[in-house]
């Protein structure tokens, strides 16, 4: 009887804390992934959730405009986009910084690569003129928005000047597309180009970087607007720390990253400045 009466005291001292244990967190992922890091993804997320005791749970969106719409609903409650989307969605959405990554340097920048095949004898995304093109997500930084910006203060309109813009809504699926053939040039994130050429060496054989634009702000995780205090905080502490341990170091070598940090919304300023100036232009230009 006094076992029975101890068990039932300790289960009830435990129940209060079981909420926190079993909350479910979704995270959204898209286009600034390759397809092999899915097995990675499985493994910082359960990472997240042993530190935190969160359930974190993976949540794979086909474009930035179906991310924004899932984190609208709450359907995902954090989520890995590209800084264009975050200066976009923050007023409109309610958008707020969770962290972000940190380059091999320790820095949270990154850069627009333009890419091609080893063999042929573009210099320049000038050389593209007329020659099928690949942009990522319409919404992408690294993947549209800066080479969009670059031809436009040059006078020229992307959609004119290659022939045609091909959108993968994937870096990885653009780098596959030049390396396949499907497309001459492809504008893509850094840090997916780096790791693609990591896990693929055949990547690295057939392919150069023509051009490099930078450095940008890095893409950040975001929470959606109502999540919890304890919550986003719990989570937040355990990136900051994971390249504090050896298990959190491996991930984030497997991830291409080096750890976390926090910024302010201010930190995204040059992208704000490039989405204003292109949504002039291409205003005034029709």
């Amino acid at each position: 009887m006094k076992l029975l009466l101890a068990v039932s005291l300790y289960v009830l001292v435990l129940l209060p804390v079981l909420p926190a244990y079993t909350q479910e967190i979704k995270v959204g992922f898209t286009a600034v992934i390759t397809r092999e890091d899915a097995e990675s993804i499985y493994s910082f997320l359960d990472y997240i959730s042993k530190k935190t005791g969160l359930a974190l749970k993976p949540v794979f969106a086909k474009s930035y405009d179906e991310m924004d719409y899932f984190l609208s609903i709450g359907k995902v409650d954090i989520a890995y986009i590209c800084g264009g989307p975050y200066v976009e969605g923050r007023e409109r959405y309610g958008y707020k910084i969770l962290a972000v990554p940190l380059n091999h340097e320790g820095k949270p920048y990154y850069y627009s690569l333009v890419i091609t095949r080893k063999e042929k004898p573009y210099k320049s995304i000038l050389d593209f003129k007329g020659k099928p093109y690949a942009f990522s997500d319409p919404k992408s930084n690294s993947g549209s928005l800066v080479p969009t910006y670059i031809l436009l203060k040059k006078g020229l309109k992307a959609d004119e000047f290659f022939r045609p813009v091909v959108y993968t809504y994937s870096h990885y699926e653009s780098i596959l597309a030049v390396y396949k053939g499907f497309v001459e040039g492809a504008s893509v994130d850094s840090l997916v180009y780096e790791q693609a050429i990591r896990l693929d060496k055949r990547l690295e054989r057939e392919i150069k970087v023509v051009e490099k634009y930078g450095p940008f702000p890095i893409t950040p995780f975001v929470y959606r607007r109502g999540l919890d205090n304890l919550t986003v905080e719990r989570i937040k502490d355990a990136l900051l720390k994971m390249k504090e341990d050896e298990e959190g170091r491996r991930i984030l070598n497997v991830l291409g990253i080096s750890g976390f940090r926090t910024v302010r919304d201010e930190f995204y300023k040059p992208i704000e400045e490039m989405l204003d100036y292109v949504k002039r232009n291409v205003t005034s230009n029709k």
